[in-house]
């Protein structure tokens, strides 16, 4: 633990007004970049939902990533510490990189997809953006079941045995919660409707598959296939499962409202995805069901968050009654 940092206690109960107090400028400034998102998230909302802007919308669930990046990479550094920090994002560079490239160019892991132009300059057929992309998935997936856990970081299981049987289990768990995004995300992003609507070319699936496979697509066959959500589980569980046994360790920071950055920013990737399906469902009523099933894997995820974040904070810990076990 640094010098000025006190920790309060991994899953102590404390008041918002407490947390607030003790709440760092930093703390705060990452807190309101997040939240500053989701103000003009619903701002850009209401105004492509008013005049019919399909297209401002679209753009807008892509936007914001490498802020989002960047966010994610202080609050690992606020929470875990330099070297861990360096090791979760080289790990996860490094891995989603390596399944990127052999993804586009030989059909691993995913299946035979083909990324474009359009999200900029390629190294080996793989968009620098798409690797921010899993870095911000993936921290933030990683560190909100480890919020919602309460272990702040520790390690369980006193042999390897045990270790990596704790491992594993976090690392599924991640990857899972993970995967839930791209349920909605894939679909949304290989929609034919970049082509119509704003002109982009959009990745696209050589052969297509059994999810959602009426989706209309610029390019290639429709749907997605079951391997690209195959691999979206392989990947973070291998990462995350990495990174548990060797690098873990416990947080320096933990009671604070700095904790629930990352449930806010999974969320947040929630809400954009919602909004830019609803509004494209105007153009391709098939994709909506990309929506519904985002909002009953994402969302249970997010609402167990929020009760999490009121049970926290809701209430001082010496007003809580006599007897009652945390």
């Amino acid at each position: 633990m640094t010098a000025g940092v006190r920790d309060v206690g991994v899953g102590a109960p404390q008041s918002f007004g407490s947390a607030l107090k003790e709440s760092t400028r930093g703390d705060l400034t990452m807190l309101g970049i997040v939240l500053f998102f989701y103000l003009a998230a619903t701002a850009i909302l209401v105004v492509s939902w008013t005049s019919g802007n399909v297209g401002l919308q679209m753009q807008l669930a892509g936007g914001g990533v490498t802020v989002l990046y960047f966010v994610c990479i202080w609050h690992s550094a606020r929470i875990r510490g330099a070297r861990a920090t360096v090791a979760f994002f080289v790990l996860a560079a490094a891995i989603s990189f390596f399944a990127e490239y052999m993804g586009d160019n030989h059909g691993w892991f995913f299946g035979e997809y083909q990324y474009t132009g359009t999200l900029g300059p390629r190294i080996g057929g793989v968009p620098p953006l798409v690797i921010c992309s899993w870095s911000v998935v993936l921290y933030s997936s990683f560190m909100l079941v480890d919020w919602l856990l309460g272990v702040g970081g520790e390690r369980r299981g006193r042999t390897w045995a045990g270790r990596i049987g704790w491992s594993a289990l976090v690392a599924l768990a991640t990857a899972i919660i993970v995967c839930a995004w791209d349920l909605m995300a894939d679909p949304m992003s290989v929609s034919g409707l970049w082509m119509t609507v704003l002109g982009w070319e959009p990745f696209w699936w050589w052969t297509g598959g059994s999810y959602l496979p009426e989706l209309a697509v610029w390019k290639g066959s429709g749907g997605v296939p079951i391997s690209n959500f195959v691999g979206w589980v392989e990947v973070p569980f291998i990462i995350v499962f990495v990174f548990t046994l060797f690098f873990e360790r416990r947080h320096r920071v933990s009671g604070r409202l700095v904790n629930a950055v990352p449930w806010l920013i999974y969320g947040y990737l929630y809400y954009t995805l919602l909004g830019a399906l609803l509004e494209m469902s105007w153009l391709d009523p098939g994709i909506e069901q990309a929506a519904l099933i985002g909002t009953f894997t994402m969302g249970p995820v997010i609402v167990l968050g929020a009760v999490k974040f009121f049970k926290d904070h809701s209430a001082p810990a010496a007003s809580r009654p006599a007897g009652d076990v945390e």
